[in-house]
């Protein structure tokens, strides 16, 4: 019985999924969807409301009865980039690939044909700018107490979601002939030596029970110089610092400032989030678990989601939201995106339960 139901779900996320993977919404287009997500969201007794935000950017938000349960997930997508397969759905061996089917285009999938199975009230989120500034689930308005996140987790209760600082460092340097390095200053090499320092920032160093090998940075863009014969006088670069549930925010930005500082450079903070911990008997969290068991038998792992998400704009709203959803982390923004449909097939059937029991 439940192998021909799964069956019969996985049948038409595909027909959902085609639909969201063919029609590209890199952040800013997000309203090229809202006409066919309104049509599946109205026929499952929605009513729909386009929110607008700031920036010409819009939420779809979709409500059916009162509840205070709120399920949410963003409609942009990362940027192609190398990504080979574009905006096409294409499955391998049960995997299906394409821009945007694990973050968050599958997810959306499979919420709504857990919608489509049930008629629980509940109210749903789709925002838009998420893979930017995330600019929807910051102008959201919506009223609900708890609510879950879909992004992937593998099918893990994501209850810690680590805290962000995103920075720009500027480093000046000293031009001169590429032939008499010694004449002037590299600012590319300046900025590597900015870098190698913010990687001992002490706060990187401690550790979490989720984290065990402790914080991190990325370094996700460099420029600099203008050519060989050049020695560069400008170097720039972007990085993304991860700050372990536990530490302090404000004393983390502090320490990036006084190195930053230290070097002579200039830094712009692009992005400051604060680690977010859920407690775990929240009333989402418990009916989360018994609904992850009822489908697949087993107790859900609990894990952490070491990027940052919606719900940590959720959650300054008053919103506790965990973090769950298909498919690994890992995979997303990459050119090997991809989630098992059979893994969208369970989230689906865990979702349809979940709704369920909320009304109970």
């Amino acid at each position: 019985m439940r192998e021909n139901k799964i069956s019969v779900l996985q049948k038409r996320i595909l027909e959902i999924l085609r639909v969201l993977i063919e029609t590209p919404t890199p952040t800013g287009k997000e309203r090229r969807l809202y006409k066919f997500l309104s049509l599946i969201l109205e026929r499952a007794g929605f009513k729909i409301e386009v929110q607008k935000v700031p920036g010409g950017f819009s939420n779809l938000i979709a409500r059916r009865g009162e509840s205070n349960l709120l399920m949410c997930t963003h409609i942009d997508t990362f940027p192609v980039f190398s990504h080979s397969d574009l905006y096409k759905l294409r499955m391998r061996k049960r995997n299906l690939t394409g821009r945007g089917v694990i973050d968050a285009k599958g997810q959306i999938a499979s919420l709504l044909v857990a919608l489509e199975n049930t008629q629980a009230p509940c109210q749903i989120a789709l925002t838009s700018g998420e893979e930017e500034e995330a600019i929807g689930s910051k102008f959201l308005e919506v009223q609900a107490n708890e609510g879950v996140v879909l992004e992937p987790t593998n099918l893990s209760l994501c209850l810690f979601q680590a805290g962000a600082i995103e920075i720009e460092v500027n480093v000046r340097g000293k031009a001169a002939h590429g032939s008499l390095p010694r004449e002037g200053e590299n600012a590319i090499l300046k900025a590597f030596g900015v870098y190698q320092a913010l990687e001992r920032l002490s706060f990187l160093k401690l550790t979490h029970p989720y984290f065990p090998e402790g914080g991190w940075i990325n370094l996700g863009k460099i420029e600099g110089g203008e050519d060989i014969m050049v020695v560069p006088d400008h170097c720039t670069f972007q990085a993304d610092i991860g700050v372990l549930p536990g530490v302090s925010i404000d004393e983390a930005v502090r320490e990036v400032k006084a190195v930053i500082a230290k070097s002579g450079a200039s830094v712009n903070f692009r992005d400051i989030s604060p680690p977010v911990e859920i407690d775990p008997q929240l009333r989402v969290v418990r009916i989360l678990r018994r609904s992850f068991k009822k489908v697949t038998g087993k107790e859900p792992e609990v894990e952490v989601m070491p990027s940052w998400t919606d719900a940590e704009n959720l959650f300054q709203k008053g919103i506790s939201c965990v973090v769950f959803g298909a498919g690994k982390l890992s995979l997303a923004h990459s050119d090997y995106e991809s989630v098992s449909l059979d893994e969208l097939g369970t989230l689906s059937l865990i979702l349809i339960n979940l709704l369920r029991l909320w009304e109970e």
